[in-house]
């Protein structure tokens, strides 16, 4: 009996030992730039749902500092769907993609659509935890229009960012074609190139129609056949071609670095002056000139942004550790940070005047924010766990 149970944790620590060998070659293999950039879009949209109001409601006037720390903080979509589009080509079938949609993405979006439905009156802090639970109440004919008209509006304000899943579920759809034209022949880079003309030349007409009108040209009509997610998914795929010349490369970590920031005190300009010329009439509830889908000013940041971070040499261990756990649990914190924030109720810092302190609260909110997010996903993830680990145990006795 000693003798089998010797051989049996043999068995055990050699399969172990074969686990860590994989996962140390997987690891080795793991670009920590793409990690580094996950987590800085992260960061970025959870500062972008901090921000106060550009309009600022207390005063009553526009606030042109909010403006410009806004206009530093809208790349974190952009980024997230390069980061998709530089993953375009990494072997997986179109059903595992799918797959990996439905467990990673719709199936969480759901349970939280689920959630905040029910928890809606507690999340407001309008009542307490347990009258949501005693009075447990959801709006599913609002899910099946959400759904089938994919527009966010037919469920609460705290599931607003959700919208990006829409855009998402775009993007999937569209892999098959993007497929066709991500190869490096001739004729897919030529194909590619008509689809990012067509994408970038449409935001670059609808900049010039803010400010000027133009005459109506039927055939222009052609260039919206390219959504401006595929746009930034091709870029991505681009930026995929040619990451060899970006990896750790100092002279373009200092000129996308002066790009990125001189691209957005440019835009910060121009909606400065997309404001004053539309006056304060209907700011509020209107696209703002600076949102990241808008304009083409938001390509060239996003570029810089996305070239900035993947020229950056990453060195540390624990520091790569760190920046894989937060990665992975990226799509968590978009779901869950649009919670807190609703809980806490922004609202109340809406008087802060200096730019200093703006920028103090940016800071300390976007900390606070990251590492509740991180608490409640690690909470969730244990609880799990205990389902699956008791749902194992009782297959386990029913079998025997």
């Amino acid at each position: 009996m000693k003798v089998a149970e010797k051989e049996s944790k043999n068995l055990v620590q050699q399969e172990k030992t074969e686990d860590s060998n994989l996962q140390d070659k997987k690891d080795k293999k793991r670009d920590y730039s793409i990690d580094l950039i996950r987590v800085v879009a992260c960061l970025s949209v959870i500062c972008a749902h901090l921000c106060l109001q550009v309009l600022n409601t207390a005063y009553n006037r526009i606030d042109w500092s909010r403006l410009l720390e806004k206009s530093f903080l809208k790349d974190g979509i952009a980024l997230f769907f390069m980061i998709t589009g530089f993953f375009l080509v990494n072997g997986r079938s179109y059903k595992k993609i799918w797959s990996g949609t439905i467990k990673k993405i719709l199936l969480p979006s759901f349970i939280f659509v689920l959630f905040t439905q029910a928890f809606y009156p507690f999340i407001v802090n309008k009542e307490s935890f347990l009258y949501c639970i005693q009075n447990f109440n959801v709006n599913p004919m609002g899910i099946i229009e959400s759904i089938l008209k994919a527009d966010v509006s037919y469920l609460n304000d705290t599931c607003a960012h959700l919208w990006y899943i829409y855009s998402y579920i775009k993007v999937i759809i569209w892999i098959p074609i993007l497929w066709l034209v991500c190869k490096e022949t001739d004729e897919c880079k030529l194909a590619r190139r008509i689809m990012l003309g067509f994408g970038i030349a449409k935001l670059l007409l609808q900049d010039i129609q803010r400010f000027f009108i133009l005459p109506v040209i039927g055939e222009i009509n052609i260039l919206t056949i390219i959504p401006t997610e595929i746009v930034y998914v091709l870029l991505g795929y681009e930026l995929f071609v040619h990451k060899d010349k970006l990896k750790n490369n100092k002279k373009l970590t200092i000129f996308t670095f002066i790009g990125f920031v001189a691209t957005n005190l440019i835009k910060y300009r121009v909606e400065i002056l997309y404001m004053v010329v539309n006056s304060l009439v209907d700011i509020v509830g209107r696209p703002n000139f600076i949102e990241w889908e808008y304009t083409a000013f938001n390509i060239i940041s996003g570029l810089c942004l996305f070239m900035f971070l993947y020229s950056i040499d990453i060195k540390g261990e624990k520091f790569k550790k760190v920046l894989l756990w937060i990665s992975n649990k990226s799509f968590g914190i978009y779901l869950i940070h649009y919670l807190i924030l609703a809980k806490i109720d922004l609202y109340k810092f809406e008087k802060i005047e200096k730019f200093i302190f703006e920028l103090l609260y940016l800071f300390v909110g976007m900390i606070i924010t990251l590492i509740l997010s991180l608490i409640i996903l690690v909470i969730i993830e244990k609880i799990k766990n205990l389902f699956l680990k008791g749902f194992k145990l009782i297959f386990k006795k029913q079998e025997s």
